[in-house]
This record gives structure tokens, C-alpha cells and sequence, in this order.
């Protein structure tokens, strides 16, 4: 593995690492300090057998609660930060992350997708946002933005960022690439969130099995 390389790419998905996860009324202390969060654990399992596909899955925890995904063939789990979910392509030029934000007060509307582009714009300045939409995972809906923006060493950059409202907090999935590959990508994102699942009530974790009859 080209680790130089792999070390700039990683740079681009922690140089995003945000202060906070929601917004705050005046004079308060902005929640979701990074440094406050749980760090994450990971198990990847195998799953093969009669009239199933052969997928990899990832099992994770942040704190006390438990996440789930196929992991998308032709990438891999990196575990170079403690607190983001990082999948890298084999060539090294697309990432996928997924971390835990700050849960919603109670009562808190749904959330704000004028405040979630503004953060993204103060991650990315000089950004420039193409697209706003609406995206689902776990059977909810939440904003979604497509920007382009350039990092260190003006390399161009496209990514799609969204976030989701959930018990365990405000969900972050984002795929960043190059331009050139990022459409290939966008319906390995897509399968991604497909097959995402967070623990119920009870904790339990129920994970999608994937037939290869389809």
C-alpha cells in the first residue's frame, strides 16, 4: 500500500472533523466537541453460504451503540482514526466515513439544512455546494449536499455528505473522490446506506442477509 498516499487521502476526511453537531442558542457552548466523542470499535465478519452472496460486514460500536454495513466490494476499513468509520478504495482515490455527531435535544425539530450547509461551507471554504436533496438511511430522511472543493496542493475534490436524525445521534456518511471517479462511486455510497442498520431499542442488531437469487 502506498502509505504516503493513503495518509494525504486520510487528511482530507480528518481535516472535516467538525466542533460541533448541531446548532446552539446564543451564549451557549457549542455540543459535540470532537474530542468528546466515543471512540469507535470494529469487527468485520464473512458471510457466505448457500444462496447468499460472499459479503464482508462491519460491525461497529461507538459508545454503547451498535451500527452495521456491508462493506462495498473494492473497498477496505481503515483504523487510522478513532472516532470516523474510514473506507478506502483499492486504488486509494475514494474514501467513505461515517461517524456519530451530537444527538438532537429533545423536542429539537428536524434537522436544519440551511445550519448543516453552513457547517459544511466552514469545513470547505471555497467550497462550492452543486446540489441539495433529500437522502434516506435507516428509514429516515435527512439533507444532503454535493460539493466541490479543492484540497491541499489545489487537488480537486467531489463529495457527497449527509446527515441523518437518529436515537444514538446526528449520523454523518460521507464519499469523497476525484472528480473522475466519483460517479462510478456514487452507487457503491448508495449500497452503503442500503444495507446500514442501527441497534433497536432492545440492542439487537439485525443485519440484512443478501441473496444472490436477486
Amino acid at each position: 500500500m502506498n502509505s504516503a498516499k493513503l495518509i494525504g487521502l486520510l487528511g482530507v476526511a480528518f481535516a472535516s472533523l467538525p466542533l460541533f453537531g448541531q446548532p446552539a442558542t446564543p451564549c451557549e457552548t457549542p455540543p459535540n466537541q470532537a474530542t468528546n466523542r466515543p471512540v469507535y470499535s470494529a469487527q468485520v465478519k464473512h458471510v457466505d453460504g448457500p444462496g447468499l452472496l460472499p459479503a464482508d460486514f462491519a460491525y461497529i460500536t461507538f459508545g454503547t451503540n451498535k451500527f452495521g454495513f456491508v462493506i462495498p466490494v473494492g473497498f477496505h476499513l481503515e483504523t487510522e482514526s478513532a472516532q470516523e468509520v474510514t473506507l478506502v478504495s483499492a486504488n486509494l482515490g475514494s474514501l467513505m466515513t461515517f461517524r456519530v455527531l451530537e444527538a438532537l435535544p429533545p423536542g429539537a425539530p428536524e434537522l436544519d439544512s440551511a445550519w448543516y450547509r453552513d457547517l459544511l461551507m466552514s469545513r470547505r471554504p471555497g467550497a462550492k455546494i452543486t446540489e441539495e436533496f433529500s437522502q434516506t438511511a435507516i428509514n429516515r430522511s435527512g439533507p444532503a449536499f454535493e460539493l466541490h472543493w479543492k484540497a491541499a496542493g489545489k487537488v480537486p475534490r467531489r463529495e457527497r455528505v449527509l446527515f441523518i436524525a437518529s436515537d444514538a445521534g446526528v449520523l454523518e456518511f460521507c464519499l469523497s473522490s476525484s472528480p473522475e471517479e466519483f460517479e462510478a462511486h456514487r452507487p457503491t455510497f448508495c449500497t452503503l446506506l442500503l444495507t446500514f442498520r442501527a441497534a433497536d431499542e432492545s440492542g439487537q442488531l439485525r443485519m440484512p442477509m443478501l441473496s444472490n437469487r436477486l
